[in-house]
């Protein structure tokens, strides 16, 4: 005799509310790839020998950190969602 498990039901507004989530962290990640992308241009550009400049070059370098480690996080969460809700 075969053994059958009963999987759990999801509902389609479950489904619906994953996929506007897998959605919206799509959209973060390609705004944070724009803004790191952004950021990497204005660190060359912001080279200077001032103190001012030098300061704002720093702040810049952090901000390009900052924004690539959340973009790992966000790659991060899209793969753990991309398999979707269990059907």
């Amino acid at each position: 005799m075969y053994m059958f498990t009963q999987e759990q039901a999801v509902s389609a507004e479950t489904v619906w509310l994953w996929h506007l989530v897998y959605q919206e962290i799509g959209t973060a990640i390609s705004a944070l790839e724009e803004a790191g992308a952004t950021l990497v241009a204005l660190v060359d550009s912001s080279a200077w020998e001032s103190d001012g400049f030098r300061a704002l070059n720093e702040l810049i370098i952090r901000l390009r950190d900052d924004t690539g480690v959340e973009l790992g996080k966000l790659s991060v969460r899209e793969w753990e969602l991309g398999e979707g809700p269990e059907a």
